[in-house]
């Protein structure tokens, strides 16, 4: 974690690694410190979390969480004499993470190591503690990212405060288990329901990414240069260009968090404003782009707040055409230890949305199972598949389309009836032609959203459906190039 010391107050930040048990114990050493202020903390190692709570423990000292604090950081939080929120990040991403134990390498839950957790929480928790809470947040996950999340109070609404678990990382929001009638302060995770009020360093303010990509400074001249960019889309439409101008006007005057999304080959837009996080602000412009009425479509996003997004778009075109030029395959040894890979049985329908973590099947019936050669093979060649890919973060295979969110599966009727004609829709803008292939991929051999993906694009009459069993591990591991993540379609 990154460290600063502001009069008595320390700010740390970032993950939680095997140094920072020096760097904390060389800080409290000082003396003087009153608050630890945690600021957007993703956790990390398990030893060192212990260590430093116990530190926080004997030092007596209050500990405030700003932004995200999970897994391991929440640990330390837990440990203060006195806990609470505080300003900084916006209040619904305001929230402690807890989760149990699990291997940094392969990120399987480790029960023998619970036990530490447990009961750090119970002491800390004293006469609120929650057995069954507690239990399922450290017992029932399924994997690293499976949480028990609990929202600040003081800025939220009633409705906004209800603590939620969800097994897994993939795991859809009304698939989890929400705790009705309890909150960060009935839980005893906070003793105090007021939020601090702070003014962080300016290292650890809110900084806005692109998915992964750093933005650029926000551009002062984005009526202009909007101006330019629908005089280009519309062509001289006039009743396209009346719209687009009333849609950048709304845009510009707006409050952030605020995003632009407008189609790819096709007219149309999607935007929205005063959302939570500008991230979910981008994914709601770009739902609305993509799934317009009697308008499906692909899109792109123009812009988030004041910063522009269409370059990364440009740059990702760009890296794509030159790194294909270079592409060649992995080494024969490498590949076939992917091609080894055990696997579950073929799957005989889709998996639904808690349960898409896991070892995948070895086969996939009337679907073709790529390796890493073959898909460098095919898309050096002058006509090359559509790539799919259905991840939500991380760089991308050069030449593939992100589809947010595009291998989910759902136990109501309704819910899957109205997904899957949102997955038909955009398969048929990306690839018109249902005898053309259509490959698939995940991040991993574990991820089942690609074996959904491409059952579901089987049952809608393609003919040449291919999965990339090892998804972008694979890849990487095999010493192959990557992009940034652009999305041109977000499924739910």
């Amino acid at each position: 974690m990154t460290l600063e010391r502001v009069n008595n107050d320390l700010y740390a930040t970032g993950p939680t690694a095997d140094q920072d048990f020096l760097s904390f114990k060389e800080a409290f050493a000082k003396g003087g410190i009153q608050r630890l202020i945690l600021v957007n903390g993703p956790g990390g190692d398990l030893w060192t979390g212990m260590q430093v709570a116990r530190m926080v423990q004997e030092a007596k000292i209050k500990t405030v969480a700003s932004g995200f604090c999970m897994s391991a950081c929440s640990l330390i939080f837990m440990a203060g004499h006195e806990r609470a929120f505080g300003s900084g990040h916006l209040p619904r991403m305001t929230m402690i993470g807890i989760h149990g134990a699990h291997s940094k390498e392969s990120k399987q839950v480790n029960p023998q190591a619970m036990p530490q957790m447990y009961a750090l929480y119970k002491q800390q928790m004293a006469e609120k503690f929650d057995v069954q809470v507690i239990n399922q947040a450290l017992y029932d996950i399924k994997d690293a990212s499976g949480f028990l999340r609990i929202r600040e109070l003081q800025r939220t609404q009633e409705k906004d405060r209800t603590p939620w678990f969800c097994q897994a990382g993939q795991t859809p929001f009304d698939l989890c288990l929400l705790h009705h009638g309890k909150d960060a302060y009935s839980l005893g995770v906070v003793t105090q329901t007021q939020t601090e009020s702070l003014d962080l360093p300016a290292s650890m303010k809110i900084q806005l990414e692109f998915y992964g990509q750093k933005l650029a400074q926000p551009s002062i001249d984005l009526q202009e240069r909007g101006g330019k960019l629908i005089e280009t889309l519309c062509a001289g439409d006039l009743p396209c260009q009346t719209i687009a101008d009333g849609a950048m006007k709304n845009y510009i005057q707006s409050n952030e968090n605020k995003a632009i999304a407008i189609g790819w080959s096709k007219p149309g837009y999607g935007a929205r404003w005063g959302e939570d996080t500008a991230r979910l602000a981008m994914l709601r412009a770009l739902y609305k782009c993509n799934h317009a009425k009697n308008n499906p479509k692909l899109c792109r996003l123009v812009a988030v707040n004041d910063h522009e997004l269409l370059p990364f778009y440009e740059q990702e075109k760009a890296q794509t055409s030159a790194l294909l030029k270079t592409l060649t395959a992995p080494a024969p040894d490498v590949v076939q230890k992917e091609r080894d890979e055990p696997g579950a049985s073929t799957p005989s329908k889709l998996r639904l949305g808690n349960q898409v973590t896991g070892m995948t099947p070895r086969t996939l019936e009337g679907i073709q199972r790529w390796d890493s050669t073959a898909l460098v093979n095919a898309l050096v060649q002058a006509e090359r598949p559509v790539v799919i890919d259905v991840a939500a973060t991380g760089a991308m295979i050069p030449g593939a389309m992100s589809f947010i969110h595009g291998g989910l599966a759902f136990e109501d009727p309704k819910k899957e009836s109205d997904y899957a004609e949102r997955f038909r829709q955009m398969m048929r803008v990306a690839a018109p032609d249902l005898n053309q292939p259509v490959v698939f991929y995940c991040a991993s051999s574990e991820c089942w959203l690609s074996v959904n993906a491409a059952m579901r694009a089987r049952q809608i009459g393609y003919t040449q459906v291919i999965w990339y069993r090892g998804g972008l591990m694979a890849w990487t591991q095999a010493g192959l190039p990557t992009v940034g993540r652009v999305p041109v379609a977000i499924l739910n």
